[in-house]
C-alpha cells in the first residue's frame, strides 16, 4: 500500500496524538483526588450497620419484646380493700370496720401460657434483627458492586469519547488535506458525539450510584461524593464449592426470616393455649380484719375470709379461642409460603449465579491485554491511514460493549452471591 507524502505525515502525527492519550487513559481510567476515602466493602458493610435506622429500629423492636416477656411473667398485684358499715335505730348504732387483702390465684396455666408466648416473639425479634442485618449487608453488596461497574463504564466511556475527540480533530485535518471524504468525516463527528453522550449517560449513573453507596453506609451525601469515596475492593469471590442442595439446606435451616416466622408460628399456638386456657375462671382469695362496736358500746373483732369465682355465663371467650387458633394457623400457613419462597429463591440464585460465572469465564478469556493490544492496533491502523474509518469503529464499539458488559455481568455476579449469602447465613465473600 502506497501512503502520499503528505497523508503520511498526517498519519503520523494522528498517531502521535491518538496513541498516547489513549495509552494514559487506560492506564489510569479515572484519576482520583488524593483526598479520597478508601472504602472496602467490609468497611462499607460495617458502615451501614452502624448507621442503619432500620437497624436502630430493629434493636428497639428487640428490647421493647423483652419487657413484654418480663411483665408477662408477672404475678397479678393483691387488692387492698377497706369497707365500713353502719346503721342506727332508735338512738342505737352499730358500725363496722373491714379491712381486706385479696389475691387472684392462676392455676390454669395462663401466666405460664402467657410467658411462653411472649418468650418466643422475643426471639422472633431477635430473628428479625438478625434478618435485617442480612438485608443490610445484601444492599450494601449489591450497590458496592453497582458502583464498581458503573465506575469502570464510566471510564471506558470516557476514554472512548477522548479517543474520538482526537479523532475527529485528524480527520478535519485530513479533509483539509483531500486526503478523506465529507462523508467519512461527518460519519466520524455523528460517532463521536455519540460516544460523548454515552460518556454523559455513564458518568450520571456513576455518580448515582456512588450517592446511593454512601447513603447506605452514612456518608453525607453532596455533590462532590465521586470524590469522597475509592472503591478499592476487587470483588474477586472464590468459586461457590457449595452445590444446590446443600444451599437449600443452609437456607431452611439459618435464614433469619425463616426462623422468625416459626417462631411466631410458636407463639400462635402458644397464644391459642392462653385462649383456651382464660375459659377457666381465676378464682380469688380474701383475707381480712373486722372490727365491730354494737350499741351498747362493746367492741367486736375478729378475721374474715373469702373467696370469689367469676361465672362464665354470657361471655364463655368462645370467640378468642377460635380467634387465636385461626391465628395460629395463619403462621403456619405463612411458615410453609416463605419455606417454598426461600428454596425458589436459592435454586433461582444459584443458577443465575453458575450462569453469570461461565459467561464471565468466557469473556474473560477474551478480553484482557490481548484485546487492549488489538484496540491499540486498530487506532493506530486508522490514524496512519491503513484501515477505513468503519474498520475502526467496529473495532472501538466491539472493545467497548464488550468490556462494559463484562462490568455490568460481574456486578449481576456478585448481586446473586450476596443474594445466596442472605438466604443462607453463611459467608461468601
Amino acid at each position: 500500500m502506497r501512503i502520499a507524502p503528505r497523508r503520511a505525515v498526517l498519519g503520523v502525527l494522528g498517531a502521535l496524538w491518538l496513541l498516547p492519550g489513549f495509552l494514559g487513559a487506560q492506564a489510569s481510567p479515572r484519576a482520583e483526588p488524593p483526598a479520597a476515602r478508601p472504602l472496602t466493602l467490609a468497611e462499607a458493610r460495617s458502615l451501614a450497620r452502624q448507621h442503619s435506622p432500620e437497624l436502630r429500629a430493629a434493636r428497639h423492636a428487640v428490647e421493647a419484646a423483652a419487657g413484654r416477656e418480663r411483665q408477662a411473667g408477672a404475678f397479678p398485684n393483691p387488692t387492698l380493700a377497706y369497707s365500713r358499715e353502719q346503721t342506727s335505730r332508735d338512738g342505737a348504732s352499730n358500725a363496722q370496720d373491714i379491712v381486706s387483702l385479696e389475691q387472684p390465684l392462676d392455676f390454669t396455666g395462663q401466666r405460664g401460657a402467657r410467658r411462653e408466648a411472649a418468650g418466643l416473639l422475643r426471639q422472633a425479634a431477635g430473628a428479625r434483627l438478625a434478618g435485617t442485618t442480612a438485608r443490610i449487608d445484601h444492599e450494601v453488596t449489591r450497590s458496592y458492586a453497582t458502583a464498581v461497574a458503573a465506575e469502570r463504564r464510566a471510564a471506558l466511556a470516557e476514554s472512548a469519547a477522548d479517543a474520538f475527540g482526537r479523532a475527529v480533530r485528524v480527520s478535519e485535518a485530513r479533509l483539509a488535506g483531500g486526503d478523506v471524504s465529507g462523508y467519512q468525516n461527518r460519519r466520524l463527528t455523528l460517532e463521536a458525539a455519540r460516544y460523548a453522550a454515552l460518556r454523559l449517560e455513564a458518568l450520571v449513573a456513576r455518580d448515582s450510584a456512588a450517592r446511593t453507596l454512601a447513603s447506605l453506609v452514612g456518608l453525607a451525601d453532596s455533590a462532590g461524593i465521586t470524590s469522597a469515596l475509592r472503591l478499592v475492593d476487587t470483588l474477586t469471590p472464590t468459586p461457590l464449592a457449595l452445590t444446590a442442595d446443600s444451599l437449600e439446606a443452609l437456607a431452611l435451616l439459618r435464614r433469619a426470616e425463616l426462623r422468625a416466622a416459626g417462631l411466631e408460628a410458636e407463639a400462635g399456638a402458644a397464644e391459642a393455649r392462653l385462649a383456651g386456657a382464660e375459659r377457666i375462671p381465676v378464682p380469688t382469695l380474701m383475707g381480712g380484719y373486722k372490727h365491730e362496736r354494737v350499741a351498747g358500746g362493746e367492741a367486736l373483732g375478729g378475721f374474715v375470709a373469702g373467696v370469689s369465682l367469676p361465672l362464665p355465663l354470657w361471655d364463655r371467650r368462645g370467640g378468642a379461642v377460635a380467634a387465636a387458633r385461626a391465628e395460629a394457623a395463619r403462621r403456619e400457613a405463612e411458615v410453609d409460603g416463605l419455606r417454598r419462597q426461600t428454596v425458589r429463591e436459592v435454586r433461582t440464585a444459584f443458577e443465575a449465579h453458575q450462569a453469570l460465572a461461565g459467561q464471565l469465564g468466557q469473556l474473560q478469556a477474551q478480553l484482557g491485554d490481548d484485546a487492549l493490544m488489538a484496540r491499540r492496533a486498530a487506532e493506530a491502523a486508522y490514524a496512519e491511514g491503513e484501515i477505513t474509518l468503519l474498520e475502526w469503529l467496529d473495532a472501538v464499539r466491539a472493545y467497548h460493549e464488550a468490556e462494559s458488559t463484562y462490568a455490568a455481568l460481574r456486578a449481576e455476579y456478585i448481586a446473586r452471591r450476596a443474594a445466596l449469602e442472605r438466604a443462607t447465613g453463611a459467608s461468601l465473600f
